[in-house]
Protein backbone atom coordinates (compact mmCIF):
# COMPACT_ATOMS: atom_id res chain seq x y z
CA UNK A 1 0.00 0.00 0.00
CA UNK A 2 3.36 2.56 0.83
CA UNK A 3 4.46 1.55 -2.49
CA UNK A 4 1.63 2.56 -4.38
CA UNK A 5 1.19 5.68 -2.77
CA UNK A 6 4.73 6.28 -3.39
CA UNK A 7 4.06 5.84 -7.13
CA UNK A 8 1.11 7.82 -7.10
CA UNK A 9 3.27 10.87 -5.62
CA UNK A 10 5.77 10.77 -8.35
CA UNK A 11 3.27 11.07 -11.11
CA UNK A 12 1.78 13.76 -9.17
CA UNK A 13 4.91 15.19 -9.24
CA UNK A 14 6.11 14.88 -13.02
CA UNK A 15 2.60 16.31 -13.68
CA UNK A 16 3.10 19.46 -11.77
CA UNK A 17 6.58 19.94 -13.41
CA UNK A 18 5.38 19.64 -17.07
CA UNK A 19 2.68 21.93 -16.10
CA UNK A 20 5.32 24.67 -14.81
CA UNK A 21 7.16 24.33 -17.47
CA UNK A 22 4.41 25.54 -20.35
CA UNK A 23 3.92 28.92 -20.25
CA UNK A 24 0.50 30.81 -20.04
CA UNK A 25 -0.97 31.95 -22.63
CA UNK A 26 -1.98 36.04 -21.50
CA UNK A 27 -4.69 38.00 -23.25
CA UNK A 28 -2.48 40.34 -24.90
CA UNK A 29 -1.45 37.28 -26.60
CA UNK A 30 -4.46 35.93 -27.77
CA UNK A 31 -5.57 39.48 -29.13
CA UNK A 32 -2.52 39.76 -30.78
CA UNK A 33 -3.04 36.57 -33.18
CA UNK A 34 -6.30 37.96 -33.93
CA UNK A 35 -4.50 40.61 -36.19
CA UNK A 36 -1.51 40.57 -39.30
CA UNK A 37 0.25 43.70 -40.65
CA UNK A 38 -0.29 43.09 -44.36
CA UNK A 39 2.04 44.68 -46.29
CA UNK A 40 1.54 47.05 -49.59
CA UNK A 41 3.32 48.67 -52.26
CA UNK A 42 3.15 50.66 -55.58
CA UNK A 43 5.83 52.49 -57.82
CA UNK A 44 4.84 55.53 -59.92
CA UNK A 45 6.64 57.05 -62.88
CA UNK A 46 6.56 60.32 -64.31
CA UNK A 47 3.95 60.60 -67.10
CA UNK A 48 6.15 60.30 -70.46
CA UNK A 49 2.87 61.82 -72.51
CA UNK A 50 3.13 65.14 -70.58
CA UNK A 51 6.21 65.65 -73.27
CA UNK A 52 4.76 65.06 -76.34
CA UNK A 53 0.99 66.43 -75.32
CA UNK A 54 -0.15 68.87 -77.02
CA UNK A 55 -3.97 69.23 -76.57
CA UNK A 56 -6.64 71.37 -74.68
CA UNK A 57 -7.10 70.20 -71.22
CA UNK A 58 -11.45 69.35 -70.91
CA UNK A 59 -13.25 72.04 -69.09
CA UNK A 60 -16.35 70.96 -67.28
CA UNK A 61 -19.20 72.90 -65.18
CA UNK A 62 -20.10 71.70 -61.36
CA UNK A 63 -22.92 69.71 -63.44
CA UNK A 64 -20.48 67.38 -65.51
CA UNK A 65 -21.13 69.70 -68.80
CA UNK A 66 -18.53 71.12 -70.87
CA UNK A 67 -18.02 74.92 -70.03
CA UNK A 68 -18.08 77.09 -72.72
CA UNK A 69 -17.39 80.45 -70.50
CA UNK A 70 -14.01 80.62 -72.63
CA UNK A 71 -14.04 77.99 -75.45
CA UNK A 72 -17.54 77.58 -77.54
CA UNK A 73 -17.00 75.00 -80.31
CA UNK A 74 -13.95 73.36 -81.33
CA UNK A 75 -10.08 74.87 -81.15
CA UNK A 76 -7.74 73.26 -83.10
CA UNK A 77 -4.65 75.64 -81.80
CA UNK A 78 -1.76 73.41 -80.65
CA UNK A 79 -0.54 73.84 -77.11
CA UNK A 80 3.44 73.44 -76.56
CA UNK A 81 3.93 70.23 -74.89
CA UNK A 82 5.68 71.03 -71.31
CA UNK A 83 6.44 70.08 -67.56
CA UNK A 84 6.23 73.33 -66.43
CA UNK A 85 5.65 76.42 -68.62
CA UNK A 86 3.60 78.29 -70.60
CA UNK A 87 1.65 76.31 -73.17
CA UNK A 88 0.25 79.24 -75.78
CA UNK A 89 -1.11 82.60 -75.59
CA UNK A 90 -3.27 83.79 -77.95
CA UNK A 91 -2.65 86.47 -80.35
CA UNK A 92 -4.23 89.91 -80.10
CA UNK A 93 -5.80 90.81 -82.94
CA UNK A 94 -7.46 94.42 -83.01
CA UNK A 95 -8.50 94.03 -85.86
CA UNK A 96 -8.91 97.15 -89.34
CA UNK A 97 -9.29 100.52 -87.90
CA UNK A 98 -9.39 104.00 -89.07
CA UNK A 99 -7.15 106.23 -88.38
CA UNK A 100 -8.41 108.89 -86.50
CA UNK A 101 -6.54 112.08 -84.82
CA UNK A 102 -8.58 113.88 -82.90
CA UNK A 103 -6.65 115.26 -79.80
CA UNK A 104 -7.32 112.25 -77.96
CA UNK A 105 -5.65 109.07 -76.69
CA UNK A 106 -6.94 106.05 -79.62
CA UNK A 107 -8.22 103.14 -77.85
CA UNK A 108 -8.66 99.67 -79.23
CA UNK A 109 -10.32 96.31 -78.21
CA UNK A 110 -9.05 92.73 -78.81
CA UNK A 111 -11.11 90.70 -81.15
CA UNK A 112 -11.85 87.17 -79.41
CA UNK A 113 -9.43 84.51 -81.17
CA UNK A 114 -11.76 83.16 -83.76
CA UNK A 115 -11.78 79.12 -85.86
CA UNK A 116 -13.57 78.27 -88.36
CA UNK A 117 -15.44 75.95 -85.95
CA UNK A 118 -14.90 77.83 -82.68
CA UNK A 119 -14.21 80.55 -80.66
CA UNK A 120 -11.95 81.37 -77.51
CA UNK A 121 -11.36 84.15 -74.77
CA UNK A 122 -8.16 85.53 -75.41
CA UNK A 123 -5.71 83.94 -72.54
CA UNK A 124 -2.71 82.94 -71.44
CA UNK A 125 -2.29 78.95 -71.03
CA UNK A 126 0.12 77.30 -68.59
CA UNK A 127 1.09 73.93 -66.98
CA UNK A 128 2.90 72.76 -63.79
CA UNK A 129 3.24 68.76 -63.40
CA UNK A 130 6.66 69.01 -61.49
CA UNK A 131 7.57 66.50 -59.51
CA UNK A 132 8.27 68.60 -56.49
CA UNK A 133 7.60 70.04 -52.74
CA UNK A 134 7.25 73.91 -53.89
CA UNK A 135 4.15 74.85 -56.98
CA UNK A 136 4.93 78.07 -56.33
CA UNK A 137 5.45 80.37 -59.31
CA UNK A 138 4.93 83.43 -61.09
CA UNK A 139 3.69 84.84 -64.54
CA UNK A 140 4.59 87.98 -66.27
CA UNK A 141 4.67 89.72 -69.20
CA UNK A 142 5.94 92.72 -70.99
CA UNK A 143 6.31 94.27 -74.70
CA UNK A 144 9.56 93.38 -76.14
CA UNK A 145 8.59 94.43 -79.46
CA UNK A 146 6.31 97.83 -80.03
CA UNK A 147 3.89 97.58 -82.85
CA UNK A 148 5.50 98.56 -85.86
CA UNK A 149 5.03 98.78 -90.11
CA UNK A 150 7.03 100.07 -92.99
CA UNK A 151 5.80 103.55 -94.64
CA UNK A 152 6.79 104.07 -97.90
CA UNK A 153 8.86 107.40 -98.49
CA UNK A 154 9.69 108.02 -102.10
CA UNK A 155 11.51 105.18 -102.73
CA UNK A 156 12.51 103.55 -99.76
CA UNK A 157 10.61 102.28 -96.93
CA UNK A 158 11.33 103.31 -93.56
CA UNK A 159 10.36 101.45 -89.92
CA UNK A 160 7.72 103.49 -87.91
CA UNK A 161 6.34 101.76 -84.66
CA UNK A 162 3.62 102.68 -81.81
CA UNK A 163 6.30 103.28 -78.66
CA UNK A 164 4.79 103.98 -75.85
CA UNK A 165 1.32 102.23 -76.46
CA UNK A 166 -0.12 100.07 -73.59
CA UNK A 167 -1.90 97.08 -72.77
CA UNK A 168 -4.44 96.91 -69.94
CA UNK A 169 -6.10 93.77 -69.48
CA UNK A 170 -8.99 93.12 -67.24
CA UNK A 171 -11.64 90.92 -65.73
CA UNK A 172 -8.68 88.30 -65.81
CA UNK A 173 -9.71 84.55 -64.20
CA UNK A 174 -8.12 81.56 -64.16
CA UNK A 175 -9.70 78.01 -65.49
CA UNK A 176 -7.61 74.99 -64.62
CA UNK A 177 -8.44 70.70 -65.02
CA UNK A 178 -7.85 70.16 -61.53
CA UNK A 179 -9.45 69.37 -57.91
CA UNK A 180 -10.07 72.79 -56.40
CA UNK A 181 -7.26 71.48 -53.46
CA UNK A 182 -4.37 71.80 -55.48
CA UNK A 183 -5.32 73.97 -58.39
CA UNK A 184 -4.15 77.57 -58.86
CA UNK A 185 -6.12 79.40 -56.96
CA UNK A 186 -8.19 82.83 -57.89
CA UNK A 187 -6.22 85.27 -54.75
CA UNK A 188 -2.80 84.40 -56.73
CA UNK A 189 -4.31 85.82 -60.20
CA UNK A 190 -4.31 89.52 -60.31
CA UNK A 191 -7.66 91.40 -61.58
CA UNK A 192 -6.37 93.93 -63.86
CA UNK A 193 -2.91 94.84 -65.20
CA UNK A 194 -0.78 96.99 -67.38
CA UNK A 195 1.54 95.98 -69.41
CA UNK A 196 4.63 98.12 -71.31
CA UNK A 197 7.70 98.35 -72.90
CA UNK A 198 10.98 97.58 -70.67
CA UNK A 199 9.05 97.21 -67.79
CA UNK A 200 7.74 93.26 -66.76
CA UNK A 201 3.89 93.30 -65.05
CA UNK A 202 2.58 90.43 -62.76
CA UNK A 203 -0.08 88.60 -64.05
CA UNK A 204 0.42 85.53 -61.17
CA UNK A 205 1.89 85.35 -58.01
CA UNK A 206 1.69 82.01 -56.17
CA UNK A 207 3.76 81.42 -53.63
CA UNK A 208 3.59 79.49 -50.65
CA UNK A 209 1.82 81.91 -47.60
CA UNK A 210 4.24 81.16 -45.42
CA UNK A 211 7.94 81.19 -46.38
CA UNK A 212 8.69 78.57 -43.82
CA UNK A 213 6.61 75.55 -45.05
CA UNK A 214 8.32 73.15 -47.65
CA UNK A 215 5.63 72.07 -49.13
CA UNK A 216 3.23 74.01 -51.28
CA UNK A 217 0.94 72.23 -53.66
CA UNK A 218 -1.57 74.52 -55.21
CA UNK A 219 -1.20 75.60 -58.57
CA UNK A 220 -0.55 72.17 -60.37
CA UNK A 221 -2.41 71.07 -63.78
CA UNK A 222 -2.95 73.22 -66.90
CA UNK A 223 -4.91 76.35 -66.57
CA UNK A 224 -5.82 79.00 -68.83
CA UNK A 225 -5.23 82.74 -67.55
CA UNK A 226 -7.78 83.89 -69.53
CA UNK A 227 -9.44 87.63 -70.02
CA UNK A 228 -13.10 87.90 -69.88
CA UNK A 229 -15.68 85.03 -70.93
CA UNK A 230 -17.64 84.28 -74.27
CA UNK A 231 -21.22 84.86 -72.44
CA UNK A 232 -20.29 87.87 -70.16
CA UNK A 233 -22.29 91.04 -71.40
CA UNK A 234 -21.42 94.62 -71.18
CA UNK A 235 -17.29 95.71 -70.12
CA UNK A 236 -17.61 92.40 -68.83
CA UNK A 237 -17.27 90.58 -71.88
CA UNK A 238 -14.06 88.80 -73.56
CA UNK A 239 -14.12 91.28 -76.71
CA UNK A 240 -14.31 94.35 -73.81
CA UNK A 241 -11.08 92.59 -71.74
CA UNK A 242 -7.66 93.64 -73.97
CA UNK A 243 -7.67 97.10 -74.33
CA UNK A 244 -4.55 99.03 -76.72
CA UNK A 245 -4.37 102.56 -75.90
CA UNK A 246 -1.64 104.71 -78.04
CA UNK A 247 -1.00 108.20 -76.98
CA UNK A 248 -2.27 111.72 -79.03
CA UNK A 249 0.74 112.85 -79.26
CA UNK A 250 2.00 109.28 -81.10
CA UNK A 251 1.61 109.40 -85.36
CA UNK A 252 -0.30 106.56 -86.76
CA UNK A 253 0.47 106.23 -90.40
CA UNK A 254 -1.86 102.72 -92.76
CA UNK A 255 0.32 99.95 -92.42
CA UNK A 256 -0.11 96.46 -90.80
CA UNK A 257 1.68 96.64 -87.56
CA UNK A 258 3.10 93.24 -85.55
CA UNK A 259 4.15 93.44 -82.21
CA UNK A 260 5.20 91.15 -79.36
CA UNK A 261 4.34 90.62 -75.56
CA UNK A 262 6.36 87.98 -74.03
CA UNK A 263 5.27 86.17 -71.20
CA UNK A 264 7.73 84.30 -68.38
CA UNK A 265 6.51 81.75 -66.60
CA UNK A 266 8.75 81.04 -63.66
CA UNK A 267 9.89 79.26 -59.97
CA UNK A 268 8.65 81.39 -56.84
CA UNK A 269 11.53 82.85 -55.25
Amino acid sequence: MKLTHKLCGAVLLAAVGVAVAVPGITKADAEADKQFAGDMDIQFTANDADKTDSSRPDLTDSDGSADTEIISGTITRPLRPVIFGIQDVTPLSFGKQAIVTDGNDRVFWAKNYEEPNGVMANNVAIKDVRNTLDHGYTLTAKITSPLTTMVKDGAKEVEQNLAGATLYYRNIGVKTNVAEAIALPGSAVKEYATVEEGTETVFVDNKKPNPGDSVYEKGQGQSYIHFGKLNATGEFASTKSVRLTIGKEKSIFEGDYKGVVTWVMAEAK
